[in-house]
């Protein structure tokens, strides 16, 4: 049995601002951790700070934390907006050249849908929920433009020297606001009914479904009339999602393409990796997978995002080409720990190869032991 392969994330800033090869010494020399997943692009941020760092909450606006290679995005209408904290700056070379010489593994982190400002200055290219409202975060996947744009953003990093993988987060064509705690008057939708109003109905969406024989017209409808009802009266759904869809054809005609047009992007985003190319997916429960994830046997491993350690036995994907875990930094903080070790040593006896740890910026000192005792009882477990 391979030895376990054990990541931290991270926020570059938290990296930068603390002293990289302080904090790598620690991890690797310390704790046992392997890797660092580094995030290199993502939507606006507000962090409060574990550590005596200044500036104590950081904040930014998004974009991607690197200085991109232009050639790569010569013929996309979508180019890389550089987040403001980089300025001068070259973070991601600094990282990957301190992870080489303490022999740790580098993979980036690339938000998908939610990259930066892309939907705020790329309006046209931006997500719509059923009722035609933009989103101000996520840019629509089914569109060719940021297609593009994605795969120009994959060769870019994936050409860049000491990076082993690249992993894809917010892989969804979703209004991502209806997710979202405030919004004013979600509470008024059920569990049911909140996916319906994350759907994404963009003229993109509407151009290639119809394209693709869906009845999107009929679809749009379907999902008015589910979210007014609603609205008007309260009138929560106590229907699965599951249920709404097998009794509605052209709604599940439009759920089915979404997720071959997820498919689709994810194998196009894969030829053009030149390193290992990883899927993260949210995983929270036997109840909770999306109708819109992509197709878990393509050319990628898959990260799965647990929520709560009770849903690890049915969370992994069965034809991926490799599984990994993700876990929240709350199982690791406070009274946790003990829940983490037999968390980590139950995914290595179901057959997972890498475990990651939000979020290193997050994580008081204190629960870097519980981690470092996780690792090493894995470790012990696959050389046995």
């Amino acid at each position: 049995m391979p030895m376990l392969r054990a990541f931290l994330t991270a926020y570059p800033w938290d990296l930068i601002d603390e002293g990289v090869a302080a904090v790598l010494d620690r991890l690797h020399g310390e704790i046992g951790v392997t890797g660092l997943s580094v995030w290199v692009g993502a939507p606006p941020i507000v962090q409060l700070r574990v550590r005596d760092v200044r500036p104590r909450v950081f904040r930014t606006r998004g974009g991607v934390f690197f200085h991109p290679n232009e050639q790569h995005y010569t013929g996309t209408r979508c180019k890389p907006i550089i987040s403001t904290w980089v300025r001068g700056r070259e973070p991601l070379k600094h990282i990957a050249e301190a992870c080489a010489e303490h022999a740790m593994e580098l993979r980036v982190i690339v938000s998908a849908a939610m990259t930066g400002r892309l939907a705020q200055r790329y309006s046209e290219m931006a997500c719509k929920n059923v009722f035609g409202v933009e989103s101000h975060t996520a840019v629509c996947l089914a569109n060719p433009d940021v297609r593009a744009y994605l795969s120009g953003l994959v060769c870019d990093l994936s050409g860049r020297d000491n990076i082993a993988g690249i992993t894809l987060t917010d892989v969804e064509i979703a209004w991502p606001e209806a997710l979202q705690n405030d919004l004013h008057g979600i509470e008024l939708l059920g569990q049911t009914e909140k996916p319906l109003l994350a759907t994404c109905f963009c003229e993109s969406c509407h151009q290639r479904a119809t394209a693709a024989q869906v009845d999107v017209d009929m679809a749009r409808r379907s999902v008015q009339v589910i979210l007014q009802k609603s609205l008007d009266a309260g009138l929560v759904t106590d229907r699965t999602l599951d249920a709404v869809l097998s009794d509605n054809v052209p709604l599940a005609e439009y759920y089915r393409w979404r997720t071959e047009e997820l498919s689709s992007v994810v194998g196009c985003l894969a030829d053009s990796c030149k390193c290992e190319l990883l899927l993260d997916r949210p995983f929270a429960g036997a109840d909770s997978r999306q109708h819109t994830d992509p197709d878990p046997s393509l050319p990628a491993a898959v990260i799965t995002r647990l929520d709560h350690p009770d849903g690890l036995d049915s969370a992994l994907s069965s034809v991926a080409r490799r599984n990994e875990l993700r876990l929240p930094e709350g199982l690791v903080i406070g009274a946790h720990g003990p829940k983490l070790v037999s968390t980590v040593s139950r995914a290595v006896e179901l057959g997972i190869t890498g475990v990651e740890i939000d979020n290193y910026g997050l994580l008081p000192d204190t629960a870097l032991t519980p981690i470092k005792q996780a690792i090493r009882f894995a470790r012990r477990t696959t050389s046995e």
